[in-house]
């Protein structure tokens, strides 16, 4: 068994059965990924990778993905050849181009390097889910609360950057296309604000 194939055993079931006629993801195997599994959710839902097409509140990768959407507001940090295909608990994107995948930090605007290829990604990810996933507040906010919508994130009542705690405490439910929009909001907020000055955000959650 292939770790992708690992990574497909222990999720749910596709999120939708309806497939377009072409895929935007340019990454090898990618297609063969979404006709195994057309869209699921990992790891008590700290793992969502989108499905082809709209389905359950939960976009497909077009609409995702769309210029015109919150990846608008942040054409500088993350080049439009990378087509986000998933996300962890708290909005952090999984992105692939056709030679690579990279994780997006919507908070800070990062990019950093992840894996070369489907299998390795999906083995960085069972050796690591508690980290990149998020999973241990994922796993505690919804025995403390509730199950976690697919098209739910968790964000911070007090920003991570601006030094709130990775606590359930700390953390509320939003729809995860309003979550990115949000994060949208604090990078551009503070991107161009020099290290040591105070920064004051309205309107945050």
């Amino acid at each position: 068994m292939s770790r992708l194939e690992k990574l497909i055993s222990i999720a749910s079931p596709s999120l939708c059965e309806a497939m377009p006629d072409s895929i935007s993801v340019k990454l090898p195997g990618f297609a063969q990924l979404l006709k195994l599994r057309n869209g699921f959710t990992a790891f008590e839902s700290a793992l969502v990778v989108f499905p082809a097409k709209d389905a359950g509140g939960v976009l497909g990768l077009e609409c995702w993905n769309a210029l015109s959407g919150w990846r608008q507001k942040y054409l500088e940090a993350l080049p439009a050849e990378f087509t986000c295909f998933a996300h962890d608990l708290f909005g952090g994107q999984f992105a692939a181009s056709a030679w690579e995948i990279v994780k997006f930090d919507p908070e800070t605007g990062e990019v950093d390097h992840y894996a070369s290829s489907l299998e390795e990604w999906a083995d960085r990810l069972l050796l690591n889910y508690s980290e990149d996933t998020g999973w241990p507040l994922a796993h505690e906010w919804q025995s403390l609360n509730r199950p976690l919508d697919p098209c739910e994130r968790l964000l911070p009542k007090q920003p991570f950057i601006l030094g709130g705690d990775y606590i359930v405490q700390n953390l509320v439910p939003v729809e995860a296309e309003e979550a990115m929009n949000k994060w949208a909001n604090i990078f551009n907020a503070i991107r161009s604000v020099p290290d040591g000055v105070p920064v004051t955000l309205s309107g945050w959650l």
